[in-house]
């Protein structure tokens, strides 16, 4: 038998000590999901949200199949993989996520990418995916000062006529910079989580269990990869950007149940401080790679 007190039901996300007990070489019963409500751990009110059912029945199911539920954003899943299982590589799936989103910035093929170069009135920049949206004049960062010098860097010159150690040296910077954004994402997200966790139930979260929940969430990215891969210059613009766009509310979508699932917040609160999350990046984003080529020439 495996006892943990961090062990959750998939189904109701109570707190149980096992998973399964064994009572010999073949012979494996999955535990039942008790109702602590009846205990006083909980109100009588919410006896009902207990399911007593098997605690987590992924155990028995192939990974595949575990797959295929975290892509259609189950929550048992996704409490399955989060509070029930041993998976030591996060780190590296943070990492290789990381440099993922780097290049699509790096390469100018990013849904950031779009609204910068509309923002910034950037109509040719350093690459052939360039998709750019007219704003109305008002809209335009680069009306104002203190933004004028950063739209300014966005707009560089055309890969095949730089040095490429150039270019190289910049994809360095902006992997530091989106390194940046991502840990201030997770600080916000936590630190918020954490002040709301003391009026809630207990949600105890440790920094494993973050990283490995936001490796999770941030899988979607790899929903990018069709168009870093097999874009060309006759991706009609409006095709890119509208892939993108559904790249990110199918993230966002993510993040939120995985925080859910995570912190056990309220859906409004999550909402609001992962869209505030997301626009920190952003300005993170934008502001820091000119500042560190500032700094390092």
């Amino acid at each position: 038998m495996i006892q943990n007190k961090q062990f959750k039901c998939v189904n109701c996300s109570e707190n149980v000590g096992a998973l399964y007990r064994n009572y010999g070489p073949s012979v494996l019963k999955l535990s039942k999901c008790v109702c602590n409500s009846l205990l006083g751990f909980k109100s009588p009110m919410n006896i009902e949200e207990h399911c007593k059912g098997i605690v987590d029945k992924y155990i028995e199911y192939d990974p595949v199949i575990v797959m295929i539920d975290l892509v259609l954003i189950s929550k048992e899943a996704q409490r399955h993989i989060i509070f029930n299982t041993d998976f030591k590589a996060y780190w590296k799936l943070f990492i290789i996520l990381m440099m993922l989103e780097t290049y699509g910035i790096w390469r100018n093929d990013s849904l950031f990418n779009i609204v910068v170069n509309s923002l910034c009135n950037i109509q040719n920049n350093s690459t052939t995916n360039t998709t750019f949206i007219k704003l109305p004049q008002q809209l335009l960062l680069n009306n104002l000062e203190s933004y004028n010098m950063d739209c300014m860097d966005w707009a560089r010159e055309e890969k095949d006529g730089v040095n490429l150690f150039i270019w190289e040296k910049d994809f360095y910077i902006q992997f530091i910079s989106t390194f940046m954004g991502v840990i201030v994402f997770i600080l916000i997200i936590h630190s918020t989580m954490r002040l709301f966790s003391i009026y809630s139930q207990d949600t105890k979260v440790g920094i494993v269990k973050l990283l490995k929940s936001y490796s999770l969430a941030n899988t979607s990215l790899l929903f990018t990869l069709p168009t870093l891969v097999w874009g060309t210059q006759e991706t009609l613009p409006e095709t890119r950007l509208l892939h993108y766009l559904l790249v990110f509310l199918y993230m966002f979508t993510v993040f939120y149940n995985v925080f859910t699932v995570l912190y056990e917040s309220p859906r409004m609160f999550t909402t609001v401080i992962l869209l505030f999350s997301h626009l920190v990046k952003f300005i993170m984003t934008f502001h820091l790679p000119p500042l560190i080529r500032t700094v390092t020439t």
